[in-house]
């Protein structure tokens, strides 16, 4: 339930957002920045609090990060220039409490039961993202885009009760020696895989999917809402159009999920870039697709394309380590993880900067993206994958 409150949230404000910002003479730049730093300040402290909630307890570290996350997210509310607003969102994204909200689920389920687990977790973090774009909008449009931040706010007040009365256990794991050497080795092990061509190939494609996701679903906000170079949309509008678009890209997800196991990996990803690279070509024709029916088939099968990588490219990253060393699951998708949220926090900073330069540029650094990553897929991924 918290989890799917803080993704309704995000949802919410990223919606209302691009209003905002515009509303406190910010340009698309700033924009970039807004949504890149909430990002900068989450990846740098995750691995702080999720190690701080295994010496002082669950319970007490996510209900910490919760009340800086509400502390942002209220100041944000109030910001009058975007400087402040700035400072406020990379304070919003100081409560950096999803790694912990992950390890509670480890903690509840038994080993065996992890999948379950993490499945629950996976289905009410996507019911609420959905359910913000439906709010979002609405709230939005009828309230002022300044609320989106106060109903955020008012969803972790919600989630701090509903934490505060539910997780009665400290959850403190306690750490056995070997545990500590491994700790002590993980330095070690990330060297190992780095001596593996094969673990630095699918750690650059998984990276470029990062980058991809860092910026794509905001830029299309900011595309749809535009008034001078887009389409001038309200937020009400934009949020329906941008839910079906999600709903093509969690359709395909499970439809990539079930062909993996017949195609393997390096195949899906495969035909996945393939098809963003095809969808991106009506892009480098600017009138036709800013059209808003074309614009939207276009992107509706970019999505498409995007839904085959994303799996693809975890389950490449886990048959590679697999055939390296089974053992150094942790430290490689640790590794790809922290490397995979550095690149998603830059991608706005470095992507709207050029949609100032003309408004659909992100969308040709996407296609040349996808020829970089179909190349390297191609010619360089191993074809036992």
């Amino acid at each position: 339930m918290s989890t799917a409150f803080r993704s309704m949230g995000l949802s919410i404000i990223q919606i209302g957002l691009p209003s905002f910002v515009e509303s406190l003479a910010g340009s698309l730049t700033s924009y970039g920045i807004i949504i890149g730093i909430f990002s900068v300040t989450q990846s740098i402290l995750q691995y702080p609090y999720a190690a701080l909630s295994d010496k002082l307890g669950r319970r007490k570290v996510v209900l910490f990060g919760m009340f800086v996350y509400l502390l942002g997210t209220f100041l944000c509310f109030t910001a009058q220039d975007v400087i402040q607003l700035t400072i406020y969102r990379a304070i919003q994204g100081a409560g950096a409490y999803t790694s912990i909200l992950q390890a509670v689920i480890g903690d509840i389920y038994k080993k065996d039961q992890h999948s379950k687990g993490m499945g629950y977790y996976s289905l009410y973090m996507n019911v609420g993202f959905f359910l913000g774009f439906i709010i979002g909008g609405f709230v939005a449009s009828f309230f002022g885009f300044r609320s989106i931040f106060l109903i955020s706010g008012f969803l972790i007040i919600f989630s701090i009760v509903f934490i505060f009365f539910t997780l009665k256990d400290d959850n403190k794991t306690e750490k056995s020696e070997n545990q500590d050497k491994n700790m002590e080795f993980n330095i070690t092990n990330i060297k190992i895989l780095l001596k593996e061509r094969q673990y630095i190939f699918t750690l650059i494609l998984n990276s470029m999917r990062w980058f991809l996701f860092g910026f794509i679903t905001a830029y299309l906000i900011w595309v749809l809402q535009d008034n001078v170079k887009g389409f001038g949309l309200d937020e009400f509008t934009s949020s329906y159009l941008m839910l079906v678009v999600m709903a093509i890209y969690v359709v395909f997800i499970f439809i990539a999920s079930k062909l993996l196991n017949r195609y393997g990996p390096r195949k899906l990803m495969m035909v996945g870039q393939i098809i963003v690279m095809l969808f991106g070509i009506p892009f480098f024709f600017g009138d036709f697709v800013m059209n808003l029916p074309v614009f939207l088939i276009v992107v509706s099968f970019l999505a498409i394309g995007i839904a085959l990588f994303d799996p693809a490219g975890i389950t490449l990253l886990l048959e590679v380590i697999e055939d390296i060393q089974p053992k150094l699951k942790g430290s490689g998708i640790g590794f790809n993880n922290a490397i995979g949220l550095f690149c998603g926090a830059i991608a706005p900073m470095i992507m709207s900067p050029l949609g100032e330069i003309e408004i659909l540029f992100p969308f040709y650094v996407v296609f040349g993206l996808m020829i970089v990553s179909l190349t390297i897929t191609k010619f360089l991924v191993d074809k036992k994958f």
